[in-house]
């Protein structure tokens, strides 16, 4: 098979590869690698392109000839090694990984966590398996399915990469603290982990429809402080303002246009996080923000995501809930109240830091942070309108950083 012309240049930029699989060129490529696979003349359409900042960007593509149909994975990150059935193409600019779905170099256990017979042999228990979902696939890093089964029962399997052991261990410390995370159903099998439903419902539902503050501010904060000591002796993750720079470049790569103000606000941010009072080493959840908490009544009924709790601060998870609440509105018009939300949540996080020592200027750099890393999540293939979604939160990132200096 033809290899795609390029540019002869040492680096193959990540906007680059953006604006490759992006491309008609490379989507004609795609066309000759299923054909034979029975799907000739097939139309190629791109899902969804994932960029992870200093590694490099991944695609997902549907193909179909109007009969059948078949989906491909294919990514620019460096693979040490490439399993059995990959294809890799070579070329001046760099190097291409392209894979048949679900059988993806990273995730070994995504075939079994998308098979149904596999799914019914590995969790059903008995149990006739009704419906197989995929929630969310981030190629080479993780997928969450849904498992349906006829009596009503649900199961949410979550593919990793590695360390599912590790996972399964957190949740058992979280409940045996009284935490209320999703139990898990079984060991892990071939890095999967099935959990059973959370009760209650997301918080990002109550923030939609509820006429008032649908969580107190003091019940976030005592669940962060509740989180067991335990965690302190599993690997640290990085925060958010952590990953500072990786994040202003990947903005920079979406925006390009905006690079020079970005840098600008990259160096702004450095300066005040660097003098800016962090407070004291503790257990933290690590990505914590309304979609990973449930709620019944005004009280939280389930953590969800605790694939980075750890070694962390107060502050840094203060600042990811905030950061994600500020850019609800712009997601969705029934968001509208948040913005009041935000206001009432900030103020709380910031006197309750203070007296603890850690000024407000840190609290907001940091959420400034996080609304930075959410800039380039704001591409979205199938939205056209995703470049003023992506301005907005850098206008918001304007403006967290005026109150962060203030």
């Amino acid at each position: 098979m033809d290899t795609p012309t390029h540019r002869n240049t040492d680096v193959w930029t990540e906007r680059e590869q953006l604006e490759y699989f992006d491309s008609s060129e490379f989507t004609e490529l795609l066309a000759g690698v299923v054909a034979p696979m029975g799907l000739a003349e097939a139309t190629i359409t791109l899902a969804e392109l994932h960029h992870r900042p200093g590694a490099g960007v991944s695609g997902v593509y549907a193909a179909t000839n109007g009969t059948a149909s078949l989906y491909l994975g294919a990514t620019a990150e460096k693979l040490e090694t490439v399993p059995e059935g990959c294809v890799r193409l070579e070329n001046p600019r760099g190097t291409i990984t392209i894979w048949l779905h679900p059988a993806d170099p990273l995730l070994p256990g995504l075939r079994l966590a998308t098979t149904p017979e596999l799914v019914e042999q590995a969790w059903g228990v008995g149990r006739v398996l009704d419906e197989l979902r995929t929630l969310a696939y981030r190629p080479l890093r993780r997928a969450v399915m849904l498992a349906r089964f006829v009596d009503g029962s649900e199961l949410f399997l979550k593919v990793l990469r590695k360390d599912a052991a590790l996972l399964h261990h957190k949740h058992l410390e979280l409940l045996g603290a009284g935490i209320p995370a999703p139990v898990p159903a079984g060991e892990p099998v071939d890095q999967v982990l099935a959990f059973h439903r959370a009760i209650g419902q997301p918080l990002a539902e109550d923030l939609m429809h509820s006429p008032g503050l649908p969580l107190e501010p003091a019940k976030i904060l005592g669940l962060l402080d509740a989180l067991p000591r335990s965690l302190m002796q599993v690997p640290a993750r990085p925060a958010w303002s952590d990953r500072l720079g990786w994040y202003g470049h990947a903005a920079q790569t979406a925006l390009p246009e905006r690079a020079e103000d970005i840098g600008t606000m990259l160096g702004c941010l450095a300066r005040i996080l660097e003098n800016a009072q962090r407070g004291p080493l503790a257990p933290s959840h690590g990505d914590f923000y309304e979609a990973n908490l449930f709620v019944s009544h005004g009280e939280i009924t389930g953590v969800l995501d605790i694939d980075s709790a750890g070694p962390g601060y107060l502050v840094d998870d203060l600042a990811c809930f905030l950061g994600h609440l500020a850019v609800l509105p712009d997601l969705d018009p029934r968001y509208a109240k948040v913005t009041e939300h935000f206001e009432t949540y900030a103020a709380a996080f910031a006197e309750e830091l203070t007296a603890r020592g850690i000024g407000a200027d840190g609290l907001y750099a940091r959420t400034a942070a996080v609304v930075l890393s959410l800039v380039a999540g704001a591409r979205d293939e199938a939205n056209p309108g995703w470049r003023a979604i992506a301005e907005t939160r850098l206008r918001l990132v304007g403006e967290l950083l005026a109150r962060a200096a203030r």
